[in-house]
């Protein structure tokens, strides 16, 4: 069994990456109407905000299909 606490945590670096990237994006205006990848954030955000309350309310079912949501969305996690 994989260790629970490690996934928190590259839950958490993850989404930290997210937001560093979409600042990055912002400031560089490349594309002035990046819609799509705001929308991708925000629901990446959303499932993560929603596993890492599963993972704290113990929860691993749930979780591990928050998980499953995530990896399908394209987060890669490396556990």
């Amino acid at each position: 069994m994989t260790n629970i606490s490690l996934i928190a945590q590259q839950l958490r670096n993850r989404q930290n990456q997210i937001e560093e990237k979409i600042n990055q994006l912002l400031s560089q205006n490349l594309d002035p109407f990046p819609f799509d990848r705001l929308e991708k954030r925000k629901k990446l955000f959303e499932l993560i905000q929603k596993t890492l309350a599963a993972i704290e309310a113990d929860d691993l079912i749930r979780a591990g299909m928050h998980i499953k949501k995530l990896k399908l969305a394209g987060l890669k996690l490396y556990v």
